[in-house]
């Protein structure tokens, strides 16, 4: 398994221009970062890259693109709990051993 950490990387957005974010992680899990320290996650729905609020432990899309000034109520360098972390990383992980028992003859 290979990581990445506060490596910076220029990533396409579905809805916007590419934009620069320092990762950390790996294949299982990774969050990303302005070059400023303020947390971001991919909104879907907007197909941006948006500040990231936690909630109960969470991640969730504050909808305000990263490209814009961060909101308010969103501190630098926010992670999501461990617990989160470790369940998203196993529901990866399940998804690919899933994926590769369909791709078996």
């Amino acid at each position: 398994m290979t990581g990445v950490f506060g490596q910076r990387a220029v990533l396409g957005q579905g809805s916007g221009p590419d934009i620069e974010l320092v990762v950390d992680g790996d294949e299982w899990y990774a969050s990303y970062e302005t070059p400023t320290g303020y947390s971001v996650i991919y909104d879907e729905d907007l197909g941006l890259f948006c500040y990231a609020r936690v909630r109960a432990g969470r991640f969730e899309s504050t909808r305000v693109p990263a490209t814009d000034p961060p909101p308010a109520d969103v501190e630098p360098h926010a992670r999501e709990s461990d617990e989160v972390r470790v369940a998203k990383a196993a529901e990866r992980q399940r998804a690919r051993d899933r994926q590769r028992e369909r791709e078996q003859p």
